[in-house]
């Protein structure tokens, strides 16, 4: 006993030193056997650009709604007999219309000058998109007949529903036409302060002046 006691004392300082060598070689971080105190993320980002478009839509009006869709689906009856009642979804939304007219369409022959007058043909209106504020639009009420069909299919069904709608009630609220009175409200001034001409529109080559000339 006393034996091992006198070798573990002459020894104890070489054990000291090993382990003191060890705890320091584990934390240098490039040693092969250090510790790691945190852990590495790596994140791989593909971007592809898949197509480039020349944008010269003048954006003019929008038109914002909110508005209750209600969509009835009659389903078939149970075993060709018994009526099961119809599957029904309510969803309220936002959404929203923007009128405007494509620049890139106006050619040579759509600007005539006359003296110190400039007659130009401007692009009809177009409805440029529509759609529903998502965040602000969500299924009221469901109801599912005893034999409904897929209730994911019948919101997704209302959902688009909804939109037309929106594309609908922006045209029948005069939509194209607010989008061509303010094509000439902003583009006037604009274009006789860089012409030094009084301007004039037209709606097309066949057609009367929208303002007289």
């Amino acid at each position: 006993m006393h034996l091992f006691i006198r070798i573990i004392l002459k020894f104890l300082p070489w054990i000291l030193i090993i382990f003191a060598l060890l705890y320091f070689l584990s934390n240098i971080k490039s040693w092969p056997f250090s510790r790691s105190e945190t852990a590495e993320t790596e994140i791989t980002h593909t971007t592809i650009l898949h197509k480039i478009e020349a944008l010269g839509k003048l954006e003019l009006v929008k038109y914002n709604f909110q508005e209750i869709t209600e969509l009835t689906e009659r389903n078939n009856n149970f075993l060709g007999i018994f009526p099961s009642g119809d599957s029904k979804a309510v969803l309220i939304s936002q959404g929203e219309a923007v009128g405007c007219i494509d620049l890139t369409k106006i050619q040579q022959d759509d600007i005539v000058i006359r003296g110190d007058s400039l007659l130009i043909t401007l692009p009809d209106p177009e409805l440029c998109y529509y759609k529903l504020n998502m965040e602000k639009t969500r299924i009221y009420s469901i109801e599912r007949g005893v034999y409904y069909k897929d209730e994911k299919q019948m919101i997704q069904k209302a959902y688009r529903l909804a939109e037309r709608q929106i594309r609908q009630a922006a045209l029948d609220s005069g939509i194209l036409e607010q989008t061509r009175d303010n094509s000439q409200l902003i583009l006037l001034p604009l274009l006789e302060e860089v012409s030094n001409k009084k301007v004039y529109f037209r709606r097309s080559l066949g057609t009367d002046n929208i303002n007289k000339f």
